[in-house]
């Protein structure tokens, strides 16, 4: 009897989502369209940022992007067409949560196998206690582990004609939701879990000083979210798929 349940405690645990290999996931706020600019003026100054406090290239790989794309790198801003501002504001693990769902289908299962084998209200019992334990044990096992990577963008465009702008500001902070992955056990699951705390910082902010001002340059502001996911996955290996998944996609803005 243990050997069935422990066989159909596996085989309902490993239907989850175990990820053997690594799988990447980007997701952009907002689109940016910029206007079409001549191949002479394609002319960029990079200001790239990083706060989250891991060490993560993406000055370079932006830079050699741009570059396959024909666009001049500058250190002076005052020359440029467009000004690419991004900052990474924070690179953070998460933790797939199926080790109580795995628990709950292990001891429904070992019950049922139980009844069926032995005819007993006891016999149920043990194996949906088996069947919790070893069910509980393998989902655990088969957590994936998600990095996360949220940039926030802003791009500056200049203009022949002077634009009229706002100087207020009504924006509140971006925000992650992490929802249940796919696959049989994860349904059963909760969210994804944060293994490095449970705060959660909202900005909020809401400032309005009313002056209008001319420029000579178009703005345009997004954030994007990479992820990275795989089981048992390191920051070492997760880092460069999230650096070159963002790079990718900021390089397709231009």
């Amino acid at each position: 009897m243990k050997k069935s349940i422990l066989s159909l405690c596996v085989a309902l645990c490993l239907s989850g989502c175990v990820t053997a290999s690594l799988q990447t996931k980007t997701t952009m706020a907002q689109s940016i369209f910029m206007e079409p600019t001549a191949e002479s003026e394609k002319i960029i100054f990079l200001a790239i940022r990083n706060t989250s406090g891991h060490d993560i290239n993406l000055a370079q790989k932006l830079e050699n992007a741009l570059l396959q794309k024909g666009y001049k790198i500058t250190k002076d801003p005052n020359e440029a067409t467009f000004i690419l501002q991004t900052n990474v504001l924070y690179c953070d693990i998460k933790q797939e949560n199926n080790a109580t769902a795995a628990a709950t289908v292990g001891a429904a299962a070992g019950a049922g196998v139980g009844i069926y084998n032995h005819s007993s209200a006891t016999a149920g019992a043990i194996g949906a206690a088996a069947g919790a334990v070893a069910g509980g044990l393998l989902g655990k096992l088969t957590e994936d582990t998600v990095f996360q990577m949220q940039v926030d963008i802003n791009i500056r465009q200049k203009s022949q004609n002077k634009v009229l702008a706002s100087n207020g500001q009504n924006r509140g902070a971006a925000q992650v939701v992490d929802r249940r992955r796919a696959g049989f056990t994860n349904s059963f699951g909760g969210p994804v879990l944060d293994t490095q705390g449970g705060g959660e910082l909202y900005d909020n902010t809401r400032n309005y000083n009313d002056q209008l001002t001319l420029k000579d340059y178009t703005e345009y502001q997004t954030t994007l979210l990479a992820e990275a996911t795989k089981l048992n996955l390191k920051l070492e290996e997760a880092l460069p798929a999230l650096e070159d998944q963002v790079v990718r996609q900021i390089s397709g803005i231009f």
